[in-house]
């Protein structure tokens, strides 16, 4: 099963989540901007990024999706929680 969480964000607004397990984040629509582990990426309208396990720091404006990887495409094999913790 994939693990999708949908994120609608509006502009100056800031999202901090923890991601339990490598991820990947897909801009549906808009522009954001993120942060993980003193990586910063930007993403417009249909592109997308892969992202490890950390605190991740993230803001722009339309929909974002985080997706959860399966296993076979995660480093290691630790079991698998969820994507994020709160």
């Amino acid at each position: 099963m994939e693990h999708v969480l949908h994120l609608g964000l509006q502009r100056h607004e800031l999202v901090v989540l923890q991601m339990a397990h490598p991820g990947r984040a897909v801009a549906v629509s808009g522009s954001h901007w993120l942060t993980i582990n003193g990586l910063d990426i930007c993403l417009h309208a249909g592109q997308h990024a892969l992202l490890p396990a950390g605190k991740l720091l993230l803001e722009g404006d339309g929909r974002l999706d985080l997706q959860g990887l399966p296993a076979k495409e995660r480093a290691g094999n630790g079991l698998k929680l969820g994507l994020i913790s709160v």
